[in-house]
């Protein structure tokens, strides 16, 4: 314990101004003569724990919760565990043997082992002062501090917080006689009361504090997630809007590969013979003659059997690719409508044969892949009718079938897309696109569905991410596979039949 004691350097308190000393003097001396009780032919010294009162000069500051023990008899004082007798031979022998007896106290006041306790000496003050005074500093770390120093004046009982945020609660009044002990317990019991009540006072004013804190977080939480949710609505109203325009870039792509086609028939159409007929007839004066006499008249209604069927032939093909514009422009309208009503819980919800709709999804794309000598394979098995957003299926299908068609369009050989429909298991319908194209690094198999993740060098990252959400919400799935970069893909969408 000396060791201890030798490598703690001792605390200097502030003594008491020149005025104050003789009543010190007084205090002390009483307190010495009251030190030493004798019980059943044994001492036991005065335990006790009192407050820091000279941490400054001329002010009460500083310490934590005291209080001054009595002890009443030698069982009490062997209970303490550590005690030690204490009579004015053993003070004058053993002058440091009295730090065991206060760290009963603190053990007892504190509920700390004695290994736990760090104790620091001022060996030249007398024992008086030395055992009025003695402040426990429990720390975070759960270890208390005991530093001897002055000794209090007053003889009052101060509750006060300090400096620090303790609480000071003090008695610094000298027992006058055996027969004032019990009062001094009782006092000192009481003080131990009010420092128990001061400190669940404190503990539940710090609590309520902390729930005022606590509910300012909150409102603050609320507001902010309040603004994260509108941002987030504005951001989805943005993915929204992206999305759609590059569905209908997807779109639009083959209502230009349409209207070119068209272009040409038109401009392939044999008007040219019929104005130089006309400008031959024009010129007959007898039609009937011509017609009987002249070889020219005579080769003409062959001529015009043959202008009639290849007039017919041109009519057709432009009529099918009028047909590709108009069915590209009622679903450009209806990728606007969605843009419009994106808001809304899903779209609408209807019958349809699912053979038709890989039909219209493969008229979008058939002019495209003709232009790129791009061949389109069709595995269809018997396939059901199903009651879904057509639309939202449709575009699904239009994208996976444009990202095949991308993926191919650097094939030095062959290209190839093919697509196919099966019945799964019960209320389930499986659509796989697969392509021998450029195919998809293992790495970035789950990456490919992110918003934004493109590995073309002209790609937004948009249509798989699309075509991923909206899978979800028919309450389907969409997945990729592929062996490998340069060995193709398959995108393979699974589709409940009916969400009705």
């Amino acid at each position: 314990m000396s060791a201890v004691m030798g490598a703690i350097n001792p605390i200097t308190l502030a003594r008491p101004s020149p005025d104050e000393e003789p009543l010190q003097d007084r205090l002390n001396e009483a307190l010495v003569r009251e030190l030493v009780m004798t019980a059943k032919g044994g001492a036991i010294g005065l335990l006790g724990v009192t407050v820091v009162f000279w941490m400054l000069v001329g002010r009460w500051t500083g310490g934590l919760v005291a209080a001054l023990l009595i002890g009443l008899a030698v069982v009490s004082a062997i209970r303490l565990g550590g005690s030690i007798w204490l009579d004015r031979g053993a003070v004058r022998r053993f002058p440091h043997m009295r730090v065991f007896h206060w760290l009963a106290v603190v053990c007892v006041l504190s509920g700390l082992s004695l290994g736990s306790i760090i104790v620091a000496s001022c060996p030249h003050l007398p024992l008086d002062a030395e055992l009025m005074l003695l402040v426990v500093m429990i720390g975070i770390n759960s270890t208390a501090m005991v530093i001897f120093g002055a000794s209090p004046l007053l003889y009052l009982c101060y509750v006060s917080p300090s400096f620090a945020g303790w609480w000071i609660i003090a008695i610094a009044h000298p027992i006058p006689g055996f027969e004032h002990a019990f009062q001094a317990a009782l006092a000192i019991y009481t003080i131990a009361m009010l420092a128990t009540i001061r400190s669940v006072h404190r503990a539940l004013r710090n609590k309520i504090v902390l729930r005022l804190q606590l509910t300012a977080s909150l409102d603050e939480l609320r507001d902010t997630q309040s603004r994260l949710v509108d941002a987030s609505r504005q951001a989805g109203r943005s993915d929204v809007a992206t999305a759609v325009l590059h569905n209908l870039g997807n779109v639009l792509n083959s209502v230009n590969v349409s209207a070119t086609l068209a272009n040409d028939l038109v401009s392939r159409l044999k008007t040219d013979g019929l104005a130089k007929v006309a400008a031959l007839l024009a010129a007959q004066g007898d039609l009937g003659a011509f017609f009987r006499d002249d070889p020219r008249g005579r080769k003409l209604p062959a001529y015009f059997a043959q202008l009639q069927a290849a007039l017919e032939r041109d009519k057709a093909a432009a009529a099918g690719e009028l047909q590709a514009l108009m069915r590209n422009i009622d679903h450009i309208k209806i990728i606007v409508a969605s843009q419009q009503s994106h808001v809304r819980p899903g779209g609408a919800i209807e019958t349809f044969e699912v053979h038709e709709l890989l039909d219209d999804a493969l008229k979008f794309s058939t002019a495209a892949c003709e232009q790129h000598a791009i061949e389109i394979v069709r595995d269809f098995g018997a396939l059901p009718r199903a009651t879904l957003d057509r639309h939202k299926s449709l575009q699904i299908v239009v994208n996976l079938l444009a990202n095949a068609r991308d993926a191919v369009l650097d094939n030095p050989g062959s290209r190839r897309i093919a697509i196919h429909a099966r019945r799964t298991e019960p209320g389930s319908l499986e659509i796989i696109v697969e392509d021998n194209g450029c195919g998809i690094d293992p790495d970035n198999l789950e990456r490919i569905f992110r918003l934004g993740f493109t590995t073309k060098a002209t790609g937004h990252g948009l249509g798989l991410h699309y075509s991923a959400c909206a899978a979800t919400e028919l309450r389907g799935k969409l997945t990729a596979r592929s062996p490998g970069v340069g060995r193709g893909a398959a995108f393979s969408l699974v589709l409940p039949i009916d969400v009705g």
